[in-house]
């Protein structure tokens, strides 16, 4: 399909299939334009052959389509001077474009034949650079020398609503200058200090995830790799992969596996997980907490008399009210039906204690629905951890305390 295309265009097209069989018709006719060749092929794949081609002529144009996107393959073609990188499926428009490109600068070089090398060498540099390797990138490209930027692709001027990468370079200098400092997002200040992960064994084992502000004025999220190559010092290719919808999608993913669809409370494995965490703390900072497990006296009634939409609403409004009160560094989970659980971070028996009798009287002054002809009570049983203590243990002194709770009339405190 693509010989096809391309024949409308070009005088004559030949094709070949395998490297193999492409060797040998280059060898055998001697003046082709350029080569355009796939990686994955039988026999001979086609980094061999460009090796076998640049061994005969350094700087025969040569265009490459693949479905590979790893930013270590496009070092690999730019150190084989490379011309065009075309990512499968294949778009005919950006493939004609970059042949165009290529064998311009071939017939450039012919005629440049007689100059000294100093030009021959910019010549090389200027194909090095070649647009159409970086245009043909979904991605954001940028190359820098760590000075400053000296190229970018169409997508990156297009975010950043630059016209030309001098616009850029005096308005913004640096690429790190649009990283949004934020928890969770890699941050730098300074493109020094971005250059250190090329060389950093944590950059290459983790994604590293950035945040940075758009042209519309609001933020996409982008994993980056970093990679070198040596051309009259050291240069820096960054690529950067739109994850926004990505990202998105798995924190709405985790937030669904962690919360409570009703109440948007914590559950029961995103509680757990943070008690562990709460007791590892403890053991390495020697600094208590509290757990406090409660129910709605008798929620069933609710239920039975006024409806389980009623009841949905007493146990939405009751967790926001609960919610209110308590600190950022605390914790309220639903645990199951009408039974719910608070963690107080750093906090010994006697504040907790006050804490949960300032929610208890707050439960039972509020109205948690105005169809309810009866102010809502809890049971709360409540205990501190101990040395030694695991998840298991607690849980079990806790349901003792909130058992005893309700065995002695309700709407109380017992403690374990």
């Amino acid at each position: 399909m693509t010989t096809e295309a391309l024949s409308l265009i070009f005088s004559e097209i030949i094709p070949a299939s395998n490297g193999e069989e492409a060797l040998e018709l280059y060898h055998q006719h001697g003046d082709f334009d350029i080569i355009v060749t796939d990686i994955n092929m039988p026999k001979m794949d086609g980094m061999e052959l460009i090796r076998h081609i640049r061994e005969n002529d350094k700087s025969f144009p040569i265009s490459i389509t693949t479905a590979y996107t790893e930013i270590e393959f496009l070092q690999e073609a730019i150190d084989m001077n490379v011309n065009g990188y075309i990512l499968k499926p294949v778009n005919l428009k950006k493939l004609i474009t970059t042949i165009y490109q290529a064998v311009e600068a071939r017939m450039l070089r012919k005629e440049l034949e007689e100059l000294n090398s100093v030009l021959i060498s910019q010549l090389k540099e200027k194909t090095f650079e070649l647009n159409s390797i970086l245009n043909s990138q979904d991605n954001l490209v940028v190359v820098s020398n760590g000075d400053k930027v000296h190229t970018v692709n169409n997508n990156f001027l297009e975010f950043v609503n630059k016209r030309n990468i001098d616009e850029f370079n005096n308005d913004i200098k640096q690429i790190c200058h649009l990283f949004i400092k934020e928890e969770g997002y890699y941050y730098v200040d300074n493109f020094n200090n971005l250059c250190c992960l090329s060389d950093a064994q944590s950059f290459q084992n983790k994604d590293i995830l950035v945040k940075i502000r758009n042209s519309h004025n609001t933020f996409n999220i982008f994993k980056l790799n970093m990679t070198t190559y040596e051309f009259n010092g050291t240069h820096y290719v960054l690529t950067l992969t739109d994850i926004t919808k990505l990202k998105k999608q798995a924190d709405l993913l985790e937030y669904q596996a962690t919360h409570d669809v009703l109440t948007k409370l914590a559950n029961r494995q995103k509680f757990n997980k943070e008690l562990q965490s709460e007791i590892q703390r403890s053991i390495r900072y020697e600094n208590n907490f509290i757990i406090a497990m409660f129910d709605i006296d008798h929620f069933k009634k609710v239920n039975d008399t006024y409806g389980h939409d009623v009841g949905d609403e007493v146990l939405t409004n009751l967790a926001k009210t609960i919610q209110n009160v308590l600190r950022d560094t605390d914790t309220i989970a639903r645990w199951g039906g009408e039974e719910f659980m608070i963690l107080l971070s750093e906090t010994n028996m006697e504040n907790g204690l006050k804490t949960i009798e300032k929610i208890r009287k707050l439960i039972e002054s509020s109205t948690f629905s105005s169809k309810l002809k009866n102010p809502i009570t809890c049971s709360f049983g409540i205990t501190s951890y101990l040395k030694n203590d695991n998840i298991d243990i607690i849980l079990k002194r806790i349901d003792i305390a909130l058992y005893k709770a309700k065995e002695n009339g309700r709407n109380k405190i017992e403690q374990a």
